[in-house]
């Protein structure tokens, strides 16, 4: 009796380890499983002319919607450049090594085209910020599309007013201006902004103009530049956020240059001033100056003439 109760609890113990072992297999076998559901979309979608015979995928987050964040290792050549983007109140600077993707559905997408096509939201950046050192800045303390809203309708808008403002927030700089774009559902010139700001250029069009927040009032940039309220650093800053502003390229006229004047040699000068003995036919030395030679000519003959008549005077 006593063996068999030992069989069974044998028995038992076998069978609540085998347990144990399968039920914690499916803790596990999500996360390998997600990795090689990412590593096949990057060699499908994210690798465009040359895939890598290397691939390593590292999770390292996510959100409520079913994104998924990584980062990846491979085995090709990346440019060490780095890149800044503006995902809201947030920066995020990056290299092609460590950048930072996510996963949704299928598909990949950079942090800017997540946060643009509303994959991951403000709140998603700040959680990340949390975690990850490369995002950086902070979401201001009160409520930016209430005090936005509030602002345009007081000072924005004179004489028709819409009854409801959608505003979606772009950036803030280091000196807390909020930018936005907006949606206000009424009409608006199809003009386009070409302006000057000092060392930078602003252009956009007026359907796609971004305004700036500051103090309770609403600004375009031209507005806020030229009455001081933002200046070169902040247009500075504002490169990044890709929105229009640009930095100038100036041409710079440079003096005329001076027609080049062949040097006169040695040669050509003695050519100028003495002909050559080969065109004389007589042999005779020239002077360059034909009057000159002349004189000698008539002088010689006038000597030799001379001469003869003295000789034949003392010969008779």
């Amino acid at each position: 009796m006593k063996k068999l109760l030992s069989i069974v609890i044998a028995v038992m113990m076998c069978c609540a380890v085998t347990v144990t072992a399968f039920a914690a297999t499916p803790d596990e076998a999500p996360a390998k499983d997600m990795q090689a559901i990412i590593k096949q979309a990057m060699l499908d979608n994210y690798y465009t002319d040359v895939k890598p015979a290397e691939l390593e995928i590292r999770i390292v987050g996510g959100n409520e919607n079913g994104s998924v964040y990584f980062e990846h290792t491979d085995d090709l050549n990346h440019p060490s450049v780095a890149y800044k983007i503006q995902l809201g109140y947030y920066a995020y600077e990056y290299t092609a090594a460590d950048e930072l993707l996510v996963y949704n559905n299928g598909k990949i997408y950079t942090m800017k085209n997540a946060y643009t096509s509303g994959i991951i939201s403000d709140e998603d950046v700040a959680d990340i910020a949390e975690w990850n050192d490369s995002f950086y800045g902070e979401a201001p303390a009160y409520d930016v599309d209430a005090v936005i809203k509030k602002a345009m309708l007081e000072s924005y808008y004179f004489e028709v007013k819409p009854s409801h403002i959608e505003i979606y927030i772009v950036g803030s700089t280091s000196d807390d201006c909020v930018y936005f774009k907006y949606d206000d559902g009424l009409p608006r010139p199809d003009t386009f902004i070409n302006t000057d700001l000092g060392e930078y250029v602003y252009k956009s069009g007026t359907a796609e103009e971004t305004l700036l927040y500051k103090d309770g009032k609403v600004y375009s940039i031209p507005g806020a530049y030229f009455s001081g309220v933002i200046n070169d650093d902040i247009l500075a800053e504002l490169v990044d956020f890709n929105i229009g502003v640009m930095r100038r390229y100036y041409t710079v006229e440079l003096p005329p240059v001076a027609p080049a004047t062949k040097p006169v040699s040695t040669k050509d000068a003695a050519t100028k001033d003495t002909p050559n003995n080969s065109q004389n036919n007589n042999g005779a030395v020239q002077t360059g100056q034909n009057s000159v030679a002349i004189f000698l000519a008539v002088a010689m003959l006038a000597g030799c003439g001379v001469i003869f008549a003295k000789r034949r005077t003392h010969f008779e």
